[in-house]
């Protein structure tokens, strides 16, 4: 976690760096931001981005929620456009619009933060992608759940998805699933199904699986929410949280709050304070015509009982 620590702080000091040079502009820079949805990680996003901005005075950020219609969020695309904003910074709903959105853009820069577009959409010059190593989340549930469960050869497990086709969803499934079975594992599915990131979708849908009285060993969860609502139906019918561990990611404040009190074994911290804040610099340097990275990486990280406290 130090050396993962040490590469995001070297990231953070980089793009500070780099980015002190638009504080002396006398230009003012327009940057529109259009969000899937303000749900708890990404409303977190959101305002790392509405902070990093106040670092400079010339910089006026436009933010909107798309609320989770692609149509919605291509108009706000065409509005930034229409208005010649500088830059744009997109919280995709669905990848499969990248190249509608990239077009509506009319040549403005635009960056994708935190859901991941194709790669051959993303040229480093007018388009960026800053987020996190998706599989590396699934990724640190596995290795948890296998440390967790060490000395059993099968894992009849429940997992909640996120929205489908997504790589967020894809990878860290695959992440979690790939580092069980190279464990050891023989993994025996007893639900499997999209929540849509949802808690209220996992809570009832976990009420429904606890209806059916199926035993299970583990519920894996691609997102804190998800993860929330399920530990909510769970302990509604009294199960030991403490031999049916459930994980998530994103380590929300909630979601920490449940780890610190014992309901949620382990989640996954995604920085979204330094995703929203590279975000905003690499939309920065774009405006200006300079070379950015076509990736911007920040390093997922482990969050368990014994280190919550340093969240």
């Amino acid at each position: 976690m130090r050396t993962n620590r040490k590469i995001a702080l070297a990231l953070m000091v980089l793009v500070v760096a780099t980015g002190v040079a638009f504080g002396q502009q006398t230009k003012q820079f327009k940057i529109g931001v259009t969000l899937y949805d303000r749900d708890q990680f990404i409303s977190s996003l959101e305002q790392a981005i509405l902070d990093a901005a106040k670092a400079y005075p010339n910089v006026v950020v436009d933010s909107q929620d798309a609320k989770q219609d692609v149509n919605q969020q291509i108009a706000q695309v065409d509005v930034f456009a229409t208005k010649k904003y500088d830059a744009i910074i997109v919280n995709l709903i669905n990848t499969d619009t990248v190249e509608t959105i990239i077009s509506r853009a009319k040549g403005i820069p635009v960056i994708f933060v935190n859901r991941r577009p194709r790669d051959s959409a993303i040229d480093g010059i007018k388009t960026a992608y800053v987020g996190s190593q998706e599989y590396d989340a699934g990724r640190m549930q596995g290795e948890f759940l296998a440390n967790f469960f060490k000395g059993k050869t099968e894992l009849r497990y429940v997992l909640f998805m996120g929205q489908l086709g997504l790589e967020n969803t894809n990878e860290r499934t695959r992440g979690v699933k790939e580092t069980l079975t190279k464990a050891g594992f023989k993994l025996t599915k007893v639900y499997e199904d999209t929540a849509e990131w949802d808690r209220f979708k996992a809570m009832n849908q976990m009420q429904q699986l606890l209806g059916t009285g199926k035993p299970f060993d583990v519920v894996i969860c691609n997102n804190d929410e998800m993860a929330l609502g399920a530990i909510e139906a769970m302990k509604a019918l009294k199960l030991d949280l403490k031999k049916i561990p459930v994980v998530g990611i994103d380590a929300t404040p909630p979601a920490k709050e449940a780890v610190k009190a014992g309901d949620m074994a382990m989640t996954v911290f995604q920085n979204a304070k330094a995703q929203g804040k590279v975000a905003l610099e690499f939309a920065l340097k774009a405006a200006q015509g300079q070379k950015i990275e076509k990736f911007g990486w920040v390093p997922f990280e482990p969050v368990t009982i014994e280190n919550v406290s340093k969240y």
